[in-house]
């Protein structure tokens, strides 16, 4: 099978370096619209040749806002799947576009980017959405490690608002808030490991979050609402005093142990 990529950075590149290790007899092409990204592609063997012509398998590993006028560019005939975070828009924008596509998301990821950031080993044990079953893009999703869940779009994006985008906007709203305190040079010093962990979504790219925010600004704002909700009821739990706040604490702990047991891999 010829499969062509769309996008060689982190994504893209990871998607190739998986394919090559696990399925070497795949003919690999690709593009992207760095000419730099698409050189190192080349250099390291991720792709074959520039270009996606004679694919029988195209998948875009672009972000979500960017798809729209991609999408309309693509073959007809040709069976086309994506990465991208949001899902309901961008399958809108296959079907207006006319063409056979199957909505995709891998739920893994890093806080870097680029084609230097590349793991064949991302997407190892990870759920990988699908808009529809659709047996070819099934079987190159096994092959990388991951595994397949069929869901329909706007479930998906309302999920995945909730577990994933909204926990990017929670940290990146966390760091503004202690990085403008006037206190920030000397709190710097006093930062350790809660405070990383805490912050890491933040340095993910900031292009990609905000082209996910546009395709799913309801649902995430839904989200937010939410966790300003929960904020709002703990701050007044600690201005009162209350001793029920650590019974919080205990719900948010035992939520969270519930969760890893269940995802133990």
């Amino acid at each position: 099978m010829r499969i062509g990529l769309v996008g060689l950075g982190l994504m893209g590149a990871s998607f190739a370096a998986a394919l090559r290790r696990a399925r070497p007899e795949l003919e690999l092409v690709g593009v992207d619209a760095d000419p730099a990204t698409l050189a190192t592609a080349l250099e390291r063997g991720l792709i074959g040749e520039p270009g996606i012509a004679g694919a029988e398998l195209v998948v875009l590993a672009i972000p979500a806002d960017a798809l729209r006028e991609v999408l309309p560019s693509l073959p007809r005939g040709v069976l086309i799947t994506d990465m991208a975070s949001t899902k309901a828009k961008v399958c809108a924008w296959a079907e207006e576009a006319g063409l056979d596509f199957v909505g995709g998301h891998p739920m893994c990821g890093s806080e870097a980017a680029g084609i230097d950031a590349a793991d064949p080993d991302l997407f190892q044990g990870a759920a990988w959405v699908l808009t529809r079953p659709e047996p070819r893009v099934e079987e190159l999703v096994e092959a990388v490690g991951a595994h397949p869940l069929v869901m329909d779009p706007e479930r998906h994006d309302r999920l995945v608002a909730g577990v994933s985008h909204a926990a990017f906007v929670l940290s990146a709203a966390y760091l503004l808030a202690v990085s403008g305190d006037p206190d920030w040079p000397d709190l710097q010093q006093l930062a350790a490991g809660g405070f990383r962990d805490l912050t890491r979504l933040a340095s993910g790219s900031p292009a990609m979050y905000a082209g996910i925010a546009a395709t799913n600004a309801e649902n995430l704002a839904g989200w937010l609402r939410r966790v300003e909700a929960e904020l709002a009821r703990l701050r007044r739990h600690v201005e009162a005093g209350d001793p029920r706040l650590g019974e919080l604490f205990e719900e948010a702990r035992e939520a969270r142990e519930r969760w890893l047991r269940q995802n133990q891999s």
